[in-house]
């Protein structure tokens, strides 16, 4: 039977902006994720070996952005350019495609992204990334990616971290300003923000 995805939120009264990050989600046979815009999506747990991750951003006004995604860890590998290959595109993250879900419009790299359910992909190089939202969802990695299907791109660098980082962890910007992704030792964030502020 499917299990409800929880948001655990941890409030910043401040700002009206909330973040979380939950690691290690218990092993299921199914995930449904509901949102208030009534969207569903039934996702299968990945297997044993990669944790299921899940990070947050609730607005004061109960608007929410939230990722789902395969958590791979290092495990003594050669991650890029090994794992993940430069220059190729990958679903940034373990067994299935990065879901980004959103009950509030977004701008990311300047367009426009409507409340709703998009697939997230890089194509990771040593001097820059290329972050893809992509309009398809339930995507196996990305054997079914197609360009075509991308309603934004864009192009960040790489932050060379000092201390690695063992599980795959992507996180929101407490402030809300940016979508994360660490992983051994580099990070990239994309940058965001409401479309309706």
């Amino acid at each position: 039977m499917p299990r409800l995805l929880g948001l655990l939120l941890v409030t910043l009264a401040a700002s009206g902006v909330s973040a979380q990050h939950v690691h290690d989600a218990p092993p299921a046979d199914s995930v449904s994720t509901y949102l208030a815009t009534g969207l569903r999506v039934d996702e299968a747990a990945p297997p044993p070996g990669s944790a299921l991750g899940r990070a947050g951003l609730r607005y004061g006004d109960g608007g929410y952005v939230s990722v789902v995604y395969g958590r791979p860890f290092v495990r003594g590998r050669q991650v890029l350019g090994g794992l993940v290959g430069y220059g190729m595109v990958w679903a940034a993250g373990a067994h299935r495609a990065t879901e980004l879900w959103t009950t509030v419009p977004l701008v990311i790299g300047g367009t426009r992204v409507e409340p709703g359910a998009y697939s997230l992909f890089a194509t990771p190089r040593p001097d820059r990334w290329t972050l893809h939202v992509n309009r398809r969802l339930g995507m196996h990695l990305a054997d079914e990616y197609d360009p075509a299907d991308d309603l934004v791109t864009v192009d960040v660098s790489p932050e060379a971290l000092d201390t690695p980082v063992e599980g795959l962890t992507w996180a929101f910007a407490t402030d809300g300003s940016a979508l994360t992704l660490a992983w051994d030792r580099v990070r990239v964030s994309l940058p965001l923000a409401r479309a309706d502020r």
